[in-house]
C-alpha cells in the first residue's frame, strides 16, 4: 500500500480535507498532507502487523491521530505569520525620533523647512512599508533583473535631463519634487544582487573549459561590481558607492564566492585608474583630495568636520535647547542632522538615538539569520548592511572618526524623499520573516547562504 492509494480512501481525504481547513497558510497544505500521509502509513503498518484489516486499521490509524480540527489548529499556530513587534516598535521609535527631528530643524531654520513635503514623504513610506509587508517577497525572484536594470536606468536619468548640483547629476525632478536616484539605487541593487545570486545557486556549475568559467566570472564581476560602480561614479556619488559595495562584499561572502571577491576587487581598482584618467579627471581628483586630507585637521581640509566636533562637544549633556538656532554648523538637514541633535538636546539623546540605531540593526540581522529560504536570508542581511553601513558612517563622521561623506544621513530619523525607499526596505524585510512559517518545503530547500 503506498501513500498516495491511502490518499484515494474517502475517510482518509475527509481527514486531511478537515485538518487542512484549519490551516490559513494554503502554500504548506500539499506538504501537510504528505506528512500526515506518512505518519497514518507508519500506524496502519503497525496495527496491520498486530492483525487488523487494512479498512480497520486505517480507521484505527485515524482515530489515533485525534480530531482533524484541532489537529488542524494546532498545525495553523506552527505556520501561522511571524510577525516581529520588537522591530516594528524600533522603527516606531524611529520615526518618534524623526518627528522630532523635524521640529527641532523647523525652528532652527525659523520655519524655512517645509514640514508638509517631508510629512508626505514619510507618510508615503509607511504605506509602501505596509504593503510589502503583506507581498510575497518570492514574487520579487523572477523580478530580479528587472529591478537591476531598474536601478541603472534611474542612475542614468539624471545625466538625461541634464540637470547638475554642484556638479553632480544625482537627482530627478517630477514636479516640484526631487529625487537622489543615487541614494536609492543601493537598496534597489541589493535587493536585485540577492535574487540574481541565489538563482545562480541554484544553477548547476558551469560545465565545460576554462575558458567558458573564466567568461562567466568576467561577466558576473561586470553585473555586480564593474557596471554598477561605473553608474556611481559618473554621478559622482561616492559615499552611495560605499554603501553598495559593502552590501554585495557581505552578500558574495555569504556565499562563499572569495575568488570571485578578489577578482572583482582587482578589476574594481583598474575601473578607478580608467575613470580617474579619461572621465570627469579633475572633479574626481577635487573629492579624492577632500577625503584624502581627512587627517590633517587644518581649518582648510576638515572644515565641516571640525565643526561637527565643536557642536558635539558644546552640545553638553543637555544640549544647548530645543530648536536652537546655530550658524556655526552647516548642512543640519542632512549630513550634520546627529552632530545637530546632539548640540541641541544633548549627549544623553545623542546615546539614545545611536543605541536604538545599534539594537535596531541587530534586530533585523538576528532575525535574517532565522530565515531558511537563501532568498529571503540574502534580502534581509543586505539591506541591513546598507542600513547599517549608513548609520556607522553617519555617526562616526559626525565625532569626526570617519571623513564627511555627501548624502551619508540617519536612515529613517532624518526624513527626506529617501525615507520612502527606507521604510519600503523595512517592510520588505518584515515580510520575508513574517513568512519564513508559511513556506513549503521545496521553498525552502535551496542553496543556503
Amino acid at each position: 500500500m503506498s501513500g498516495s492509494g491511502m490518499e484515494q480512501r474517502p475517510v482518509v481525504q475527509a481527514f486531511l480535507e478537515r485538518m487542512c481547513a484549519q490551516v490559513r497558510a494554503k502554500n504548506v497544505h500539499e506538504d501537510i498532507r504528505l506528512e500526515m500521509l506518512d505518519h497514518l502509513e507508519a500506524i496502519v503498518y503497525e496495527k496491520m502487523d498486530g492483525g487488523m484489516e487494512e479498512n480497520e486499521a486505517i480507521e484505527a490509524a485515524i482515530g489515533q491521530m485525534g480530531d482533524p480540527d484541532t489537529v488542524g489548529r494546532q498545525l495553523d499556530a506552527t505556520h501561522k505569520p511571524k510577525p516581529e513587534w520588537i522591530v516594528i516598535g524600533l522603527v516606531v521609535g524611529m520615526l518618534g525620533i524623526g518627528a522630532v527631528t523635524l521640529l527641532s530643524l523647523y525652528y532652527a531654520m525659523d520655519g524655512q523647512l517645509s514640514i508638509e513635503r517631508k510629512m508626505l514623504f514619510v507618510l508615503a513610506g509607511i504605506s509602501v512599508m505596509g504593503g510589502l509587508y503583506f507581498v510575497n517577497y518570492q514574487r520579487l525572484l523572477d523580478y530580479s533583473n528587472f529591478l537591476y536594470g531598474g536601478a541603472l536606468a534611474i542612475m542614468a536619468a539624471p545625466h538625461w535631463q541634464g540637470v547638475g548640483v554642484n556638479g553632480a547629476k544625482q537627482w530627478i525632478y517630477v514636479g516640484a519634487f526631487s529625487l537622489n536616484v543615487c541614494a536609492i539605487a543601493p537598496y534597489l541593487l541589493i535587493a536585485a544582487t540577492a535574487g540574481m545570486l541565489h538563482r545562480d545557486t541554484l544553477k548547476r556549475p558551469v560545465e565545460g573549459n576554462d575558458i567558458e568559467r573564466f567568461k562567466k566570472l568576467v561577466k558576473d564581476i561586470a553585473v555586480y561590481m564593474v557596471v554598477p560602480s561605473g553608474f556611481f561614479i559618473a554621478a559622482p556619488a561616492l559615499g552611495n558607492l560605499l554603501t553598495y559595495l559593502v552590501g554585495v562584499t557581505v552578500l558574495l561572502l555569504m556565499k562563499g564566492r572569495w575568488r570571485f571577491l578578489l577578482a572583482a576587487c582587482c578589476s574594481m581598482g583598474a575601473l578607478v585608474l580608467i575613470l580617474q584618467s579619461f572621465y570627469n579627471q579633475d572633479l574626481l581628483l577635487r573629492l579624492w583630495e577632500r577625503y584624502s586630507t581627512f587627517l590633517d585637521r587644518s581649518e582648510m581640509s576638515s572644515f565641516h568636520t571640525l565643526r561637527s566636533m565643536e557642536a558635539i562637544h558644546d552640545g553638553g549633556l543637555w544640549g544647548q535647547g530645543f530648536g536652537i538656532v546655530t550658524k556655526r554648523l552647516p548642512l543640519i538637514t542632512s549630513e550634520m542632522t546627529y552632530s545637530y541633535l546632539v548640540y541641541s538636546l544633548g549627549w544623553l539623546f545623542g546615546i539614545v538615538i545611536a543605541l536604538l540605531s545599534l539594537l535596531f540593526l541587530f534586530r533585523i540581522a538576528k532575525m535574517g539569520m532565522r530565515l531558511q529560504d537563501g532568498y529571503a536570508k540574502g534580502i534581509v542581511i543586505g539591506l541591513t548592511t546598507v542600513l547599517g553601513f549608513q548609520y556607522a558612517w553617519s555617526l562616526l563622521m559626525s565625532v569626526g572618526l570617519m571623513p564627511i561623506l555627501g548624502g551619508m544621513q540617519m536612515p529613517i530619523m532624518n526624513w527626506s524623499s529617501i525615507t520612502l525607499i527606507e521604510l519600503g526596505a523595512v517592510g520588505l524585510m518584515l515580510g520575508a520573516y513574517r513568512r519564513k512559517d508559511m513556506l513549503r518545503r521545496t521553498d525552502t530547500q535551496s542553496v543556503g547562504i
